[in-house]
């Protein structure tokens, strides 16, 4: 008997996922655990294995659509056997840019049992239902695709139901960046064999138009709901202070000497954090509005901002207050690694206590961010940067970074602001105030 696999949720704030690759097809015989595909989700990209063992009967979508928490991943049944000819759901597929429609390919599976062309007719843009089969029992072969390709019209595009029906040859990634950049494949020429339509020809296309549209990915559509509902439902307010670096530098290559490997500077911020957070417990809280309650952590896990080319990506450092800076400094290289990669595990996201946000390394003096759902603070030190300063009368060159931290006013005020930073700032400027 068949069984579904639903679409769990991988993470506290996942409701759908878009398909990134499918690592098995209809028909493939897996086994339980075995991986079968990569979804994106709205902080990373993650790979799902199935609890079922048997014959792939049915994928719930296809690469490129997205998929609802709950709704079926992929059917798993006996050899054999015929998966429902209805689909369970209907797959949300991305809306194409308004300036830019892209024709979608009709296929049914009562003609057609191969994924692999299943495959060609999406890269060549053949309609499936249109196509007469020559295999056995009026099956469709890869050679009936190929000729009804062949056969598609072609000429200029035009206002009429022609332009609609007019057959587009590009291959999946080549239709996911004309999406993704608003461009019409159908006005657009290709240089390829049989008019095969090529990355490159988009260029060629973007030149000739006054703008581009590119769609949201998952994760800057979360992070842009993230930060609305932060900006929004909670009363903000960012503190600064200055603070002289020369020992923190010094201390950081010390370090690296010692060590023999990188040492961030988020690390060694960090590390001297953790006794600060001590004695300012509500800095390293939450609140919990309903109850009415400041909910202090007794543990330090603090997240650290990492740049990526899909966004600010945030994951979180267990344990600080266990572990050396050097331990901080190689857990933050590995999390920084997989989160440019997409490979981060959506566990090592959540569950923050407080955040840590360097806007000096992307050569920011002062930043003003916006707090974290869930927490009462989060620390941006700045771009350190050489200032003129009176010693004895005489004026030196000392490095400066600016210190910023925005709080959650219902828990946090001006005085506990000033009190917290100021001591941060001591021990950020005495590196061996964190050993007392």
């Amino acid at each position: 008997m068949a069984s579904t696999f639903l679409l769990p949720a991988v993470g506290d704030t996942m409701v759908e996922g878009e398909i990134v690759e499918w690592f098995v097809a209809v028909g493939d015989e897996i086994d339980v655990d075995q991986l079968i595909c990569s979804i994106e989700t709205d902080k990373s990209v993650v790979e799902m294995s199935t609890p079922y063992a048997g014959t792939v009967l049915q994928l719930g979508a296809e690469i490129g659509e997205t998929i609802e928490v709950g709704e079926p991943l992929i059917v798993v049944g006996e050899s054999g056997e015929v998966a429902p000819p209805e689909p369970q759901h209907t797959p949300t597929q991305k809306a194409p840019s308004p300036i830019a429609p892209i024709a979608t390919v009709e296929w049914t599976t009562g003609v057609v049992r191969s994924p692999v062309v299943r495959k060609l007719a999406t890269d060549l843009d053949v309609a499936l239902d249109s196509v007469a089969g020559t295999g056995h029992g009026g099956q469709i072969t890869r050679a009936d695709v190929e000729a009804a390709a062949r056969a598609a019209p072609s000429g200029p595009p035009s206002s009429g139901p022609s332009a609609i029906e007019r057959r587009v040859m590009a291959m999946p990634k080549v239709r996911r960046a004309a999406r993704e950049r608003g461009i019409d494949l159908r006005a657009t020429n290709g240089s390829g064999p049989n008019g095969v339509i090529r990355l490159k020809d988009l260029d060629a296309s973007d030149s000739d138009r006054q703008e581009i549209r590119q769609r949201l990915s998952p994760i800057r559509r979360s992070i842009g709901n993230h930060l609305t509902e932060s900006a929004t439902t909670i009363p903000q307010f960012t503190a600064m202070v200055d603070v002289e670096v020369s020992a923190l530098l010094e201390t950081r290559t010390a370090l690296q000497e010692r060590t023999g490997g990188p040492i961030p500077l988020d690390a060694l911020v960090m590390s001297l954090l953790v006794p600060v957070l001590r004695d300012h417990p509500h800095m390293n809280a939450r609140l919990d509005a309903e109850a009415g309650e400041l909910v202090a952590s007794l543990h330090y896990d603090i997240g650290v901002a990492v740049d990526t080319p899909d966004g600010l990506i945030v994951p979180v450092v267990r344990h600080v207050d266990d572990k050396t800076t050097s331990e901080i400094a190689q857990e933050i290289l590995r999390l920084a690694t997989a989160a440019r990669g997409r490979s981060i595990h959506p566990d090592e996201l959540v569950g923050a206590t407080c955040t840590l946000n360097n806007v000096g390394a992307v050569g920011l003096e002062k930043g003003t961010p916006i707090l974290p759902i869930g927490t009462t603070a989060i620390i941006a030190p700045g771009r350190a940067r050489p200032t003129v300063q009176l010693r004895n009368g005489v004026a030196i060159e000392v490095p400066v970074m600016t210190l910023s931290a925005t709080f959650d006013h219902r828990a946090v005020d001006g005085g506990d602001a000033g009190r917290f930073l100021t001591q941060l700032r001591d021990h950020l400027q005495v590196p061996a105030l964190g050993l007392l």
